[in-house]
């Protein structure tokens, strides 16, 4: 009787196996099938109309003047820069942050940019931007966690300490 029991539920086991989900069929699945054409990328896709296409260190550098939103990028730009370039900038921007050569340490190697030099203040916005985003050519390294619009607003408040914004 056991064995009859058994053989029972093996045979309606084995019925009812090809419902399960791993027999469907592999080939009939959403994907290109060969010698079919592939689908065209959406309307508004990055690759199709390459508009938020990143550019390049050289392109960024030869951009005059930066978007800004005015008082709300000068807000918070200081913000951003009080995170990432306060420690070597200081806060003022003349290059004396507390990671430099000061009374507590003698031994610092290194003094960061005043960024209220000429030199500086002739550079374009996009030149500080793209120190920013891609680091320096020196020491400075690059913040790839400060996204675009942050970047900018930091060059803003940057310009703002230089006083040629208000």
């Amino acid at each position: 009787m056991k064995n009859k029991i058994i053989l029972f539920l093996l045979l309606s086991l084995s019925l009812n196996a090809h419902a399960l989900p791993w027999s469907t069929d592999m080939w009939e699945h959403p994907s290109i099938k060969p010698y079919e054409e592939a689908r065209d990328y959406p309307e508004n896709n990055v690759r199709k109309g390459q508009k938020n296409r990143e550019l390049t260190r050289e392109e960024y550098e030869e951009i005059q003047t930066g978007p800004n939103d005015g008082k709300a990028s000068i807000v918070k730009g200081k913000e951003l820069y009080q995170t990432y370039c306060y420690a070597c900038h200081g806060m003022d921007g003349d290059g004396y942050g507390p990671v430099i050569k000061n009374d507590l340490r003698k031994n610092a190697y290194f003094y960061p940019v005043n960024l209220k030099q000429a030199q500086t203040q002739k550079r374009t916005d996009g030149y500080i931007y793209a120190y920013i985003r891609y680091g320096g050519k020196v020491m400075m390294p690059a913040y790839g966690r400060i996204n675009e619009k942050e970047a900018w607003d930091i060059v803003y408040y940057v310009r703002y300490l230089q006083g040629k914004v208000k």
